[in-house]
């Protein structure tokens, strides 16, 4: 599955390129967004508090990681 899932995403990043990659850093940016807004709405329970801060955390990782692959994808680009 796992294998699938890169091959995937190796195909949709060669035949697509930086469209594909804008995409997918919207999709996240949009995300974190979304989960400061909720943020803002909880209640300071405790627990709820703490999941929206570790999703934000994990979102704002995956758009660091997806930076990295637009940053390493125009690398190669130049490259050639």
């Amino acid at each position: 599955m796992l294998y699938m899932a890169r091959r995937l995403d190796l195909w949709l990043g060669a035949t697509f390129g930086r469209p594909y990659h804008a995409l997918l850093s919207f999709g996240i940016v949009f995300e974190i967004v979304q989960h400061i807004r909720e943020f803002a709405e909880k209640s300071f329970d405790g627990l709820g508090v703490v999941k929206v801060m570790l999703a934000i955390l994990l979102f704002f990782a995956l758009l660091i990681h997806q930076v990295g692959e637009l940053s390493e994808s125009a690398e190669r680009r130049r490259n050639r």
